[in-house]
């Protein structure tokens, strides 16, 4: 059996990969059309190299490396999935820029200390969220702009099982 971390994934791994059911998974790899990476057998259970699902992933319209300019112009940050990433990058390009938290909220006509809220957003008594007001003044002082890609596939987010209180069953 493979041992974790290695390059190979079971059938219930790479039905949480596609979030498919297994029904699905055993489909794809009987459809030859498809060019499903075939499973091997290993006491009674199915496994697929990891390798094999990248490339598969990668013929089916994944970018194999990311590209160094969009729309002609620098990409300046990772893929932003969450709004923690958002943070980060929007923090991680004022420090590129040698720019102070004052010096962006002059810069873009924020409230002065506001970017020093915007960046720390998760503290309880000092952090801010941001609103649609705001938004295009971060992007504006830092010289940024957000252009929107598809992804080859949807972020898979385990969801937490959900337990049914006795009070609320009854």
């Amino acid at each position: 059996m493979p041992a974790m971390g290695s390059p190979y994934l079971d059938s219930q791994e790479v039905c949480e990969r596609y979030r498919i059911s297994e029904r699905t998974l055993h489909r794809w790899a009987r459809n030859k059309s498809l060019e499903f990476p075939q499973p091997f057998r290993i006491n009674r259970r199915f496994y697929f190299k990891l390798g094999e699902l990248d490339a598969w992933d990668a013929k089916q319209g994944a970018p194999a490396e990311a590209p160094e300019t969009a729309k002609g112009m620098p990409i300046v940050s990772e893929v932003i999935r969450t709004y923690g990433d958002f943070v980060k990058a929007m923090t991680a390009r004022r420090a590129e820029l040698n720019m102070t938290a004052i010096e962006l909220d002059a810069r873009s006509g924020m409230q002065e200390g506001y970017s020093n809220k915007l960046e720390h957003w998760q503290k309880s008594v000092h952090g801010r969220g941001m609103g649609a007001d705001t938004f295009p003044l971060w992007l504006g002082g830092l010289r940024v702009g957000i252009i929107l890609v598809d992804l080859p596939r949807r972020p898979y987010v385990k969801r937490k099982a959900r337990r049914v209180d006795d009070a609320a069953a009854a």
